[in-house]
C-alpha cells in the first residue's frame, strides 16, 4: 500500500532534508509579518509523507484514519479546504506555508469513497490527488460491565466500530454471533448490543469490513476463580464480619443475576473506626468456605486480577474500600494490622482531588493483584511483605485516608479472581 521511491535511500534522505531546509527559510521569510496570506492560483502536490522524522523517507499513497501527514508542493497556501474522500479535514493556518501543509487524516468514516484528496482554493478551484484512506480494524478496549442478564445492554468501548449499516458489523461472544437485530448502536468508540442467553459466555470479538479485533482477554460472564456471588452457587458462610440479611438483596430493578451486596449509610470521616460498626465489612475465610488450604482461586496470582461488579447509586466521596488477602486461619486479625499488603478502590479520588462519584449503572471493576502494594493507612508496603491468598477481606476504611463525609449506596456482586 506504500509507494516505494526508486531513488536510493541516501539520495531520498538528502532530497527531503534539502527540501525541508529550503521550506524552513521560505516559511520564515513568509511569516515575518505575523500574517497568513492566502495565495491565488492552484496548488501543486509533489509528494506526501508522514510528519514524524523516523518515517520521513517513506512516500505515501495511503494512510490510516488519524495519521499525521505532511504534504509537500507549491502554492499550498492557496488551499482553503481539504477533503479526504468526502470528509473534510481540519486545517490550521499556522501549519501551512507555500511549500508545506501539515494535516491529520480525518477519523470519520466517509459515506462516499473515491480514494482521492480534494484540495479546494479560495476561488473554489479543486485539485485532486490519488490517496487512499485506510480504515483500521476495530479495537476493543473494555466492557463497561462484564456480567449482565439476557437482554441487558452490553456497552463496549474501543475504536473503529465503523460500518455503513448494522449488517456490516459482526459481534461474537465466544463462538456465538450476536444477531444483527440485537446490535443496538455503534459509533466509532462505542458499541452496544443486547446480552445473549445466560448460557453464552466467552471473549468478545468484533468484525467489520476493515478487519477483525481479535478475541479479548476479558471474558463476558467470566466465572473463573469465582469467590462469591452471594447466591447458592457461590455462597458466603455467615458470621462476624459477613453481610447480614438486610445487606443481601435481589431487587429485580437493580439486580444483575440473583443476589447482590448492598452497603449504604453515612460516612463520618472523623470516625477513626470507619464503617466497621455499620457492617461495611466482608470476610471470606477459606477454611469456612470449603477451601482450608491453598489459594481461593486457581490462577497464578502474579498475573491475575481481582474483579467484581459494582453499582454506586448515590454519591461516594470518602471511606475507600480496602481489599486484603491473607492466609486461612487468620480470621479478622489482618484487618487491623499491616501483616499483608492490600489495594484500595476509591474511584472518587482523581489525581489527588476528591470528586464525588456515581457509576451510572453496573460496571466491572478490575484490580490487578500486582497492585496490592499498600499498607492499611495507604502508605507503600515493605517489599518483603508475605503473600497469601487463602482468605479475603473487603472493608470500608477511614483512618489514614483522604475523603469527605458522604452517604453512598454501593452495590457489589460476583467477586472473583481471573487470569
Amino acid at each position: 500500500m506504500y509507494m516505494k521511491s526508486k531513488i536510493n535511500k541516501k539520495l531520498l534522505f538528502s532530497f527531503v532534508l534539502s527540501l525541508c531546509i529550503v521550506t524552513f527559510f521560505t516559511t520564515c521569510e513568509e511569516d515575518y509579518t505575523g500574517k497568513y496570506e492566502i495565495a491565488d492560483g492552484k496548488p501543486e502536490i509533489t509528494f506526501i509523507r508522514y510528519q514524524d522524522a523516523e518515517r520521513a523517507g517513506t512516500l505515501l499513497e495511503s494512510a490510516f484514519m488519524g495519521d499525521a501527514i505532511l504534504i509537500i508542493g507549491k502554492n499550498l497556501n492557496s488551499i482553503q479546504e481539504i477533503y479526504f474522500n468526502n470528509v473534510r479535514a481540519v486545517l490550521n493556518i499556522n501549519l501551512i506555508s507555500k511549500n508545506t501543509l501539515f494535516v491529520n487524516v480525518p477519523r470519520d468514516l466517509p459515506s462516499v469513497r473515491t480514494d482521492l484528496i480534494y484540495f479546494v482554493t479560495g476561488k473554489k478551484d479543486t485539485v485532486k490527488h490519488d490517496f487512499e484512506v485506510r480504515i483500521p480494524a476495530p479495537v476493543i478496549e473494555r466492557m463497561k460491565c462484564e456480567y449482565l442478564p439476557e437482554g441487558a445492554d452490553v456497552v463496549v468501548y474501543g475504536d473503529y466500530f465503523l460500518a455503513t449499516d448494522p449488517s456490516r458489523i459482526k459481534v461474537f461472544v465466544g463462538d456465538y454471533e450476536i444477531p444483527t437485530s440485537d446490535i443496538v448502536s455503534y459509533e466509532q468508540n462505542t458499541l452496544v448490543f443486547k446480552a445473549p442467553p445466560m448460557d453464552i459466555k466467552g471473549p468478545l470479538e468484533v468484525k467489520t469490513l476493515y478487519g477483525n479485533s481479535g478475541r479479548t482477554k476479558d471474558v463476558f460472564r467470566d466465572d473463573r476463580g469465582m469467590i462469591t456471588t452471594f447466591d447458592d452457587d457461590f455462597p458466603i458462610v455467615a458470621g462476624w464480619g459477613r453481610p447480614n440479611d438486610r445487606q443481601i438483596q435481589n431487587d429485580p430493578e437493580l439486580a444483575l443475576v440473583g443476589n447482590y451486596l448492598r452497603w449504604e449509610g453515612a460516612v463520618d470521616m472523623g470516625n477513626w473506626n470507619g464503617k466497621y460498626d455499620d457492617g461495611w465489612c466482608l470476610n471470606y475465610w477459606g477454611e469456612q468456605n470449603g477451601k482450608p488450604t491453598g489459594n481461593l482461586f486457581p490462577s497464578e496470582p502474579a498475573t491475575s486480577t481481582l474483579k467484581f461488579e459494582a453499582n454506586v447509586l448515590q454519591e461516594w466521596s470518602g471511606a475507600p474500600i480496602s481489599f486484603l488477602f491473607y492466609p486461612q486461619g487468620s480470621n479478622e486479625s489482618y484487618i487491623w494490622n499491616d501483616g499483608y499488603a492490600r489495594a484500595l478502590w476509591r474511584p472518587w479520588y482523581v489525581a489527588g482531588n476528591i470528586v464525588p462519584y456515581t457509576s451510572d449503572g453496573w460496571i466491572t471493576v478490575s484490580i490487578p493483584l500486582s497492585t496490592f502494594t499498600i499498607r492499611s493507612n495507604g502508605a507503600d508496603a515493605d517489599p518483603d511483605f508475605p503473600i497469601a491468598f487463602g482468605s479475603l477481606t473487603m472493608v470500608a476504611k477511614v483512618a489514614g485516608h483522604d475523603g469527605e463525609d458522604c452517604s453512598p449506596i454501593i452495590l457489589i456482586d460476583n467477586i472473583r479472581v481471573v487470569p
